[in-house]
């Protein structure tokens, strides 16, 4: 009996959702793509029937999660409320995930961990080029400004957003290692970060 494409698709979700975590527990390098069918439940001939290979496999999993997994979290960043108020959201909703979601969380680890492996230059690029649009987009929050708090004097918007950006990469980097290292998920958690960037 034929496939439905639902079955398809739920096939196809199950060896990404096992992909995203075994990457995240043992590095994309070395999780073997029988893991990824023993942990969704399926067989090897189903990963090949999706993926070309692991690479591909990789690929579709950072392209699958991100938009879904992040997007409510970046989508702060964009509303019309004071800047303060913004990014206090995004830091505490970053944070928050980082401990609560495991996903996000797995898809943070992932990310961070670079590319495929250590000698693949186009990961190496690849992470390169979505770190810089991380940038661009707390650049961007941050030149819109808004009433109230504004950036400290000595501080161009770019400035500002390549502080947070290391922040962001770092708590990302603690939560993979121990969430119980950062710092909470409140306003309060976050004041001293706003409080070197804004006045």
């Amino acid at each position: 009996m034929r496939r439905t494409a639902e079955e398809a698709a739920q096939t196809r979700a199950a060896l990404l959702d096992a992909a995203l975590f075994l990457f995240a527990e043992h590095g994309v390098a070395s999780t073997k793509l029988a893991e990824v069918a023993q942990r969704a439940g399926l067989t090897r001939g189903a990963v090949y029937h999706h993926f070309a290979d692991k690479t591909d496999l990789y690929a579709a999993v950072m392209a699958d999660s991100w938009e879904t997994t992040t997007a409510p979290v970046w989508a702060i960043l964009d509303t019309d409320a004071p800047l303060e108020e913004r990014l206090s959201r995004f830091l505490v909703t970053w944070l928050r995930r980082l401990v609560e979601d495991d996903r996000f969380r797995a898809l943070l680890t992932v990310s961070m961990n670079a590319s495929y492996s250590p000698d693949d230059p186009d990961g190496q690029a690849a992470k390169a080029r979505g770190l810089g649009e991380w940038g661009e987009r707390l650049e961007t929050a941050l030149s819109r400004g808004g009433p109230g708090a504004r950036l400290k004097e000595a501080l161009s918007p770019a400035e500002a957003a390549g502080h947070l950006l290391a922040w962001l990469c770092g708590t990302a980097l603690l939560a993979a290692t121990d969430p119980a290292l950062l710092p909470p998920g409140t306003a309060d958690g976050v004041s001293c970060v706003l409080g070197g960037i804004l006045t």
